[in-house]
């Protein structure tokens, strides 16, 4: 059959006859020679001119940004504006860290401004121990076998864009915190911190730095929950609308937590594993015992402990119906071989009060802790001594009450307990 002849005005015929004056076998644009040769040449005078052209410059304000987490969402809605004006102002003062170790990368961690030495125009900046940190404890940190690289190069990345080498001049494992000097030319604001803690449910920022500097912006509800085997005694949690599940947030590390108002409440201490922080209370404790003795003791109790507060209420009902006891820390381990099992001390005793003072929670406890023992060191090396504490216990198999006058050894390391102890 004939084919029909194609029309110069069928828009169809039209359209395909364009499409032929590509080259399908060099894959290249061929000019339809009916448009002559000055159309082809101002053709590749544009081309040439493009390709010379210099890049168009990036301009912040012009550019779109997208921030690593995410502030202008409905569940901020409430204090989108008081939150704003409390991260920004909290922001001056946190900065990035990172460590290497042999020329490969280690940490990248975020940390803030704690002192200023006008003299020395050097500043203090507070971050995690984990920056240094080379191997986490295998089982529980309450075994022991954590790692650290005191010899591991340290920076500091500065919010003007410049880094500067930091010097680690102590890290202390059980808390988990680390001091960094580091040389500036212009003096620093340095942040508020609160020295009440927070409350249960309040409203809090967790804050960080990327790799990139770029504010890192969390927000949560503070949680007391008793601590696991993973954990130590002076954690606070978040509970935040995003379940904590951003693969990054390992970056928050050492950063700020901080409340409506803009005062640090705490530092943020392994948000990828559980959400938590060191309350201020603890780290204006740490700051205080390092500026006196470049030390910060704690006295080891051979014990692991759980308040009965945080405890579900029907089971604290039961407690106090059988021991007439609604308040204080139950022993949940017991060190083998340690100075509380030889006073007599079992697992499920109940400890009152410590020095005549009344316990209600574990942060409560470390902080009681670490006032006992603000005092230099009396012996050779000056990093471990002993002190006598007062300890009101209640023995539940017994039901009876007694004190014992408990001698724990103070040290900076990380308290280990020995497992084995069985309830007899």
């Amino acid at each position: 059959m004939a084919a029909y002849p194609t029309r110069r005005d069928d828009p169809l015929a039209e359209k395909k006859r364009k499409l032929d004056v590509w080259s399908e076998e060099e894959e290249v644009w061929s000019p339809d020679p009916s448009l002559g040769h000055d159309y082809s040449a101002k053709t590749e005078q544009a081309r040439r001119e493009e390709e010379s052209a210099p890049r168009p410059v990036k301009i912040p304000t012009l550019d779109h940004f997208k921030p690593p987490t995410r502030f202008h969402i409905a569940e901020l809605f409430s204090v989108r504006e008081s939150g704003s004006q409390a991260v920004l102002s909290a922001a001056k003062f946190l900065l990035g860290v990172s460590s290497s170790l042999d020329g490969e990368p280690l940490r990248r961690c975020s940390g803030f401004w704690v002192d200023w030495d006008a003299e020395k125009k050097t500043g203090l900046v507070l971050t995690t121990a984990r920056l240094i940190r080379t191997k986490d404890a295998p089982y529980s940190v309450w075994t022991g076998g954590q790692e650290y690289a005191p010899n591991a190069d340290v920076t500091v990345h500065l919010l003007n864009g410049t880094s500067a080498k930091g010097e680690l001049v102590y890290y202390q494992p059980h808390y988990d915190i680390a001091f960094l000097n580091v040389e500036v030319d212009q003096p620093i604001k340095l942040p508020s911190l609160r020295e009440k803690d927070v409350e249960f449910a309040q409203e809090v920022f967790q804050l960080g730095r990327d790799n990139s500097l770029n504010l890192r912006i969390t927000y949560a509800r503070a949680e007391y929950l008793n601590p696991n085997l993973f954990e130590r005694h002076h954690n606070v949690y978040f509970c935040s609308p995003d379940g904590h599940d951003d693969d990054n947030n390992e970056y928050d590390n050492g950063g700020l937590v901080i409340d409506l108002n803009g005062k640090v409440v705490g530092m943020v201490n392994d948000p990828e594993r559980f959400g938590s922080f060191i309350p201020s209370s603890i780290l204006l404790n740490c700051f205080d015992s390092w500026k006196k003795y470049r030390y910060i003791g704690r006295p080891h109790l051979g014990m692991r402990f759980e308040a009965i507060k945080l405890l579900e209420p029907a089971h604290v009902d039961m407690l106090c119906r059988m021991y007439n006891i609604d308040d204080g820390l139950v022993v949940r381990e017991v060190s083998k071989g340690s100075n509380a099992e030889k006073c007599g001390i079992q697992k499920g005793d109940l400890i009152e009060c410590i020095k005549g003072k009344c316990i209600s929670t574990t942060v409560q406890l470390e902080n009681l802790l670490m006032s006992i023992c603000k005092h230099p060191s009396d012996n050779k090396n000056g990093r471990n001594t002993e002190v006598h504490i007062s300890v009101g216990l209640f023995q539940t198999l017994k039901k009876c009450r007694r004190t014992v006058e408990l001698t724990a050894t103070v040290s900076d390391l990380g308290e280990v307990i020995a497992r084995g102890t069985r309830v007899s």
